[in-house]
């Protein structure tokens, strides 16, 4: 973690929910859909202040729609001017700058399979807890011909009879607080919590192969890319 890399950000005053609505106008934006605050059941285009009026109308409504891997041009590309990301992050292959916005958010516990990523916490205070790649055999990852990115043990409230292995895992907690960063590499798994509105500005890179954890998890994460390679093509 770099604490304060982004903290001069004019992103870090200005990107109140108010001001991402103006700045998106009326562009819709693709917005995760969870209409029973848990399973993903596709997306739904809002604009930014349609979503965010949703996710604010009742106590419960923010478990229903996360904006959630979009690119920031597409909110608008203005806000670059507000964001700017360190020149030294611009030559890295197949960049990405991703959001993750919303109200009371967090993720499911995962691993960047084929990239890596620069994380930058613009508002609220994100906890991403991590695990080094050696974990990825105690988290029960799904078969490589699912989703073989994701664990299928579930945060923070383990169901250690069910997952006995997850007892050995390596916890790091780290707390990303407005205008820190956080490099993350590839395969290392974590999952994300947070309270109230936070905004998070993910530069996504395509890892090197040089880079990959053999044999686990690289081995099963070439496999998995193939086999959903070969899904695609039917």
């Amino acid at each position: 973690m770099v604490p304060g890399l982004a903290g001069r950000w004019p992103a870090c005053e200005r990107w109140t929910p108010e001001y991402l609505a103006a700045a998106g106008g009326d562009t819709l934006i693709p917005v995760s859909h969870y209409p029973d605050g848990v399973t993903l059941a596709g997306k739904v285009e809002m604009t930014v202040g349609d979503y965010l009026a949703a996710i604010s109308a009742t106590p419960e409504s923010w478990q229903h729609h996360y904006m959630e891997s979009v690119e920031l041009a597409e909110l608008s590309e203005a806000l670059y001017q507000d964001a700017p990301v360190p020149t030294d992050l611009d030559n890295l292959p197949g960049v990405s700058d991703t959001v993750f916005f919303g109200l009371n958010t967090g993720s499911c516990c995962h691993i960047h399979a084929h990239e890596e990523a620069v994380v930058f916490q613009v508002v609220g205070t994100k906890v991403f807890t991590l695990y080094p790649p050696e974990d990825v055999r105690h988290l029960y990852f799904e078969p490589i011909t699912q989703d073989y990115r994701r664990s299928r043990v579930v945060f923070p409230e383990v169901d250690y009879r069910r997952f006995p292995l997850a007892r050995r895992l390596n916890r790091i907690d780290v707390v990303l607080k407005p205008g820190d960063a956080l490099y993350l590499p590839v395969h290392w798994a974590h999952w994300t919590a947070a309270e109230g509105f936070t905004f998070t500005l993910t530069r996504f890179f395509q890892a090197r192969l040089r880079h990959y954890r053999f044999p686990s998890p690289g081995i099963r994460c070439i496999l998995g890319r193939l086999i959903q390679l070969m899904r695609d093509r039917k």
